[in-house]
């Protein structure tokens, strides 16, 4: 028996080899996959000064063609909105189907939309494109003052129709699984943090039936605030019909810097949210006394019962500190975590 087994052991010691050698391998192939982003769209952000608008950042972002941004939010760092922006976006898109394509936008600006780099004029946006080919599009959109806002949001929405939709029915929104980040459909490798530090966790429910209970339907950390945006038209996460109903509850952790009063306060339109403090619900502008360094837990819970086509669905959380009274201020990104050890997740 030991004879054999001496006889065997070089080809088990290949084996064990080859065994390490394809687990490296794939390992290696795992690796190389984490941090690509496939379906996205390149942005580019700028600022008006006069006229003219100046570059201020681009990046590749995990969205669609759409975009939203809220009156008193900045659209990138750095850009205040009330003097006017610019926003591109850009992706690519694989068609299926041959024919007529149409392509147009809802916007309260003003916006351009270009594929292979040609502009679409908006009294004739029609396009003839075959299956199989790679378009770029390339959304432009122009906000030059604060008046081209709706319901307190900047707001562009893409659309189009393809010939397997048919002309003659509804425009849809490309779903970003459609969308590429890069021509050859392989996507662009980024920088993903280890950890997100500065953000919320975000919980979202749908309301059972008309008059019924909220069902969970999905948790997760967000890059965001306490505040909500989430458009008419738009799932405020894949799987909810907002006019159905929906709850949306956020949670961040914040380390104080003042002791003395401090006031909370939420609404919108449409809907009044339930603000807590380290679990204890406190009425809208109520004083709540704290301690610098004191860690808190802040959470809003906002439920939307029905539809709103005229503002959306939507809140800000603003508050007053000892050391700024008034007027109430959004609570910025870099003030929340996402871990009550303030390490991140």
């Amino acid at each position: 028996m030991v004879l054999k087994i001496r006889k065997k052991m070089p080809l088990i010691i290949c084996t064990l080899i080859a065994c390490f050698t394809l687990l490296s391998i794939n390992s290696s192939v795992a690796s190389a996959d984490e941090g690509k982003l496939v379906h996205g769209v390149y942005t580019e952000y700028f600022r008006r000064e006069g006229i003219n608008y100046i570059p201020v950042a681009s990046q590749y972002e995990n969205s669609n063609l759409d975009f939203t941004c809220s009156l008193n939010r900045e659209p990138y760092p750095g850009i205040n909105p009330n003097n006017g922006f610019r926003v591109s976006k850009t992706a690519y898109v694989k068609l299926s189907g041959s024919g007529t394509y149409m392509f147009m936008t809802s916007t309260t600006g003003n916006t351009q939309v270009y594929i292979d780099d040609v502009l679409v004029q908006p009294n004739y946006p029609y396009v003839n494109l075959q299956a199989g080919q790679i378009i770029k599009i390339k959304v432009v959109s122009n906000f030059p003052t604060n008046a081209q806002s709706k319901a307190g949001q900047f707001v562009t929405d893409f659309y189009w129709k393809s010939p397997e939709i048919g002309l003659n029915f509804p425009a849809q929104h490309i779903a970003q699984e459609l969308l590429y980040t890069t021509p050859d459909l392989q996507g662009i490798d980024v920088v993903v943090p280890d950890t997100l530090v500065h953000g919320v966790y975000t919980e979202y429910e749908r309301r059972q039936a008309p008059m019924g209970n909220f069902i969970p339907v999905a948790s997760q950390f967000e890059d965001g605030t306490l505040d909500f945006r989430c458009q008419y038209n738009k799932q405020p996460y894949p799987g909810i019909d907002p006019a159905a109903g929906f709850r949306v509850k956020k949670t961040a952790y914040i380390k104080l810097t003042d002791t003395g009063t401090y006031r909370f306060y939420s609404a919108s339109s449409n809907v009044i949210p339930q603000i807590y403090v380290d679990d204890v619900l406190v009425q809208n502008s109520y004083p709540v006394y704290l301690q610098a360094g004191q860690i808190i837990k802040v959470k809003v819970v906002a439920t939307f019962y029905s539809p709103s086509p005229s503002s959306g669905y939507n809140y800000d959380l603003v508050w007053s500190t000892p050391s700024s009274p008034a007027p109430y201020k959004l609570i910025p990104q870099e003030l929340l975590y996402t871990t009550p050890d303030l390490n991140g997740v």
